[in-house]
């Protein structure tokens, strides 16, 4: 399996239209090659919520 990674980067050219929070929630909600789909474990907010993290730590680092 190919390491995947969440950094920006990586974001860009694995995510479907870009890096944005509409393509985060598609893959939050019905999961891309390794990462399963948890529309049916999460609430809209709460899939906002990952999107919006994921997006904004991408920006920030993740190390910090």
């Amino acid at each position: 399996m190919r390491e995947k990674t969440l950094e920006k980067d990586a974001l860009d050219q694995y995510l479907a239209g870009g890096r944005n929070e509409a393509a985060v929630i598609t893959i939050v909600t019905n999961g891309k090659s390794a990462m399963p789909a948890f529309g049916r474990r999460l609430g809209e907010d709460d899939t906002q919520n990952v999107a919006a993290y994921v997006i904004a730590t991408s920006e920030n680092g993740w190390d910090n």
